[in-house]
């Protein structure tokens, strides 16, 4: 079973948490805040580790250790499960409902006075509680939530998945990679997007979404197109999101034009999406975490900048 990225409309998301019960252990207060960016060190490491094909990184919730949560840029928003906002007794704030890949869930939004990761505090004032059981069991993980890509995205950042580190920087002080590929980055329903080219010469949208395990996916009614696919669709499989299960195929796409790199043999999955185009009629999908493991990538949502370096793939632990 896979668990996959969803895109939020009003906020789509993707997201895990847990069934277990935690013991919530206090934290002294982080010493890095990004409400006052403009005191932030030149460059911040936060932390991560990759287990399951997914990143995760060590939280806490108002001053309480609530352990790991999954780094996640396909969410628009942060996400903690309903058991640690129960424990921690946190006061709903608002309401709203995610349509996901099969169908729709209503959440509640809670009030924070912190949400930090590693020695930074995120700046949140509030995140969505949501019970999320039946999609961590395809990946035998039992995270305390989600940290999504609102927070991140106004400042300068770097994933490295080789490192297994988060790196945020001080605006000020930041300074592009120079040894990278500097492609547009897009922004879709808030979530960052770049364009790809396959090999038919068709335009697609792809989300950056750490919260996704496979290479590449795309709407379903792609799977028949002609001069995209090294061979065609054939394997079937599940996939788990907000609303249930919904029916897979997948594939190799002969080639691909991403990140400024031209990429052959890349594994690809065909599924029904609630949202299948974007802005221009160009079809929307995803790059999870198997094809971006194999890449350094710095965000700059301001300027509208992606840096992108190649780095060697890691293994699950």
């Amino acid at each position: 079973m896979r668990y996959a990225g969803l895109l939020l409309l009003m906020m789509l998301l993707a997201a895990c948490t847990s069934a277990t019960q935690r013991t919530l252990v206090s934290q002294s207060a982080a010493a890095h805040s990004l409400s006052l960016p403009d005191q932030l060190p030149k460059a911040l490491r936060v932390p991560l580790r990759f287990e399951k094909g997914y990143l995760f990184v060590d939280a806490s919730v108002d001053g309480q250790r609530v352990g790991a949560m999954m780094l996640d840029t396909g969410s628009t928003i942060n996400i903690i499960d309903k058991g640690v906002v129960h424990r921690l007794r946190l006061a709903q704030v608002g309401a709203g409902q995610t349509r996901g890949i099969a169908g729709t869930e209503a959440f509640t939004f809670h009030a924070l006075s912190s949400l930090a990761i590693g020695d930074l505090d995120l700046g949140a004032k509030r995140a969505a509680a949501l019970s999320m059981y039946k999609l961590t069991r395809g990946i035998q993980m039992s995270p305390a939530g989600l940290i999504g890509s609102v927070s991140l995205l106004p400042q300068p950042f770097t994933i490295d998945y080789t490192r297994r580190e988060l790196v945020v920087y001080n605006r000020s002080t930041f300074v592009p990679p120079a040894d990278a590929e500097r492609v547009k980055l897009l922004s879709y329903s808030g979530l960052p997007a770049v364009q790809a080219t396959l090999a038919n010469g068709r335009r697609v949208l792809l989300l950056i979404d750490t919260g996704a395990d496979n290479a590449v996916s795309l709407p379903m009614e792609m799977a028949d197109q002609p001069g995209i696919l090294a061979t065609g669709a054939s394997g079937a499989g599940i996939s788990t999101g907000v609303g249930g299960h919904i029916q897979t195929q997948s594939g190799w796409l002969s080639r691909l034009d991403v990140f400024g790199f031209t990429l052959a043999n890349v594994p690809v999955t065909f599924e029904q999406q609630p949202i299948s185009h974007g802005p221009g009629g160009l079809p929307v999908g995803r790059i999870g975490g198997q094809l971006l493991q194999g890449f350094r990538l710095t965000f700059d949502g301001r300027y509208q900048s992606l840096w992108a370096q190649f780095s060697a793939p890691i293994s699950d632990e």
